[in-house]
């Protein structure tokens, strides 16, 4: 009896979070072409529930570019980001640790399969609850110029924070992780987390942006050449 009330609960929850998530932004997508047996995630989450701030006065246009010539292997990447969100990947067995992934893309672009999904996927495997955030990039005019990525890092780091509750993960086991220029963001982020990159809009933004752990892979570590490569 008490199994079947756990499942009537989870089913309940479940049915909840999937109205939420239907709401939002969905993940950045390219028509036609789909990997075999490798669906794309569905649930997302938004950043900003009024719009990103500081938007252009000319926006930039979301798109999604396909650069792989093989059926069977996707490679993705996505620029013009308006509506800056987490893409969700849930573990079966959630063991309370959420990673906060930081794709690359020289901050010309976001990479999405690479070093976004399939870490991602990789990681729910093996019982962590990843989170592929999708930012904005510096070059495309928004508000807060340079540190428009790392405004939305914060954010993301905030909001997850604030929903720990609901993704089955702990407020202190939040750790970020990025890949080449994700990987700068994420060094940007463990070590600029409360400078003041935007203007609080919600309660969640009284919570720390600090993340408990950092990982930084392959990491742009300066933005002056020749130290930092062309892109």
């Amino acid at each position: 009896m008490g199994i079947d009330r756990r499942r009537a609960l989870l089913g309940t929850l479940a049915l909840g979070i999937g109205g939420a998530a239907a709401a939002q932004t969905s993940p950045p997508a390219v028509a036609g072409q789909r990997v075999p047996g490798r669906p794309d995630p569905r649930e997302t989450i938004d950043l900003w529930p009024d719009g990103a701030p500081g938007l252009p006065a000319a926006p930039p246009v979301e798109t999604v570019d396909e650069r792989s010539k093989d059926l069977q292997l996707a490679d993705r990447a996505v620029h013009g980001v308006t509506h800056p969100r987490l893409v969700v990947f849930r573990p079966e067995r959630p063991n309370g640790t959420a990673v906060l992934i930081f794709p690359g893309g020289g901050y010309r672009w976001v990479v999405v399969d690479k070093e976004g999904y399939e870490t991602g996927r990789w990681l729910a495997a093996r019982g962590y609850t990843a989170f592929v955030l999708f930012y904005r990039l510096p070059g495309e005019g928004w508000g807060a110029g340079p540190d428009v990525a790392l405004s939305d890092a914060q954010r993301a780091i905030r909001v997850l924070r604030s929903r720990a509750g609901q993704y089955g993960i702990r407020p202190n086991r939040m750790v970020a992780m990025g890949f080449s220029a994700g990987g700068h963001l994420c060094g940007d982020l463990a070590t600029r987390f409360d400078a003041p990159t935007y203007a609080a809009i919600d309660a969640a933004d009284r919570l720390s942006a600090r993340p408990d752990g950092a990982a930084l892979l392959y990491a742009v570590q300066s933005m002056t050449l020749p130290t930092a490569h062309q892109g």
